[in-house]
Order: C-alpha cells, then sequence, then structure tokens
C-alpha cells in the first residue's frame, strides 16, 4: 500500500471484516486493528481471537491483573494443552468462551470480550 492511498476497511454493513476463520492457528490470533476509534485513527486495538469448538471467541488482548499483553510469542494464546488462553507473564489462565479467570493472579477477573460474528463465508466480523 502506498502512503497515498487511504486505507478502507472492508465493511459488511455496519461490521468490519477483521480476519477468515481460516486465519486463526490452533494457539490463537493476534491482531492490532487500526481505523476503528472514531477522532483517533491511528489509534490501535489490541486483540486475540480463538477457536472454542465451531465458535470464534474474541477478546482485548490485555490481562486484567497488570494490563499487559498476554501472549509471549504472537498468535501464541493458549496453554501447552490448549484448553485455556494463558497470560505469558504471570501464567493465569482463562477459560476461552467466557474469558474468566480461573487461576493465577486474577481468579474470578475476566478478559474483555469483543463483539464477533462469524458470516456464512468465514469471514470474521467486528461488532453486534
Amino acid at each position: 500500500m502506498t502512503d497515498n492511498k487511504k486505507y478502507q476497511p472492508e465493511m459488511r454493513g455496519n461490521k468490519r471484516v477483521i480476519c477468515h476463520i481460516s486465519d486463526i492457528t490452533e494457539t490463537g490470533k493476534g491482531l492490532s486493528i487500526k481505523k476503528i476509534v472514531k477522532g483517533d485513527p491511528d489509534r490501535s486495538l489490541d486483540l486475540l481471537l480463538v477457536t472454542d469448538g465451531d465458535e470464534v471467541q474474541g477478546y482485548f488482548n490485555i490481562c486484567p491483573h497488570q494490563g499487559s499483553p498476554l501472549d509471549l510469542k504472537p498468535d501464541v494464546f493458549l496453554d501447552l494443552e490448549k484448553k485455556y488462553i494463558q497470560c505469558s507473564t504471570h501464567g493465569a489462565k482463562f477459560r476461552k468462551h467466557d474469558g474468566l479467570c480461573i487461576s493465577g493472579p486474577c481468579v474470578g477477573s475476566k478478559l474483555m470480550k469483543i463483539p464477533l460474528n462469524l458470516d456464512s463465508d468465514g469471514s470474521i466480523l467486528l461488532g453486534e
């Protein structure tokens, strides 16, 4: 993309296409999305996506314990058994389906969930 072209995200109605379900590996997918905050087009939102059975769950990539990113390596958000989302900083574990912390320093806290929809073609849409 050249600097003189304006980037326009792909939209479907009022929802933004952020990736395809096939882009999510078995350990998750991290995304940094720009041009999403009105009035601050350079601000980015760091998100993580995980599959949970046939569903896709999305959360902000922020541990509720100290606000650090959850991934140690790009696109690695799950524990070794690939059962829980794990914070690479303190080892806290979160359930995939609702983001609830079940072990570690922030037990009972939740990851901040983002609204997602899975379109019929496998595209993941941001928004309700």
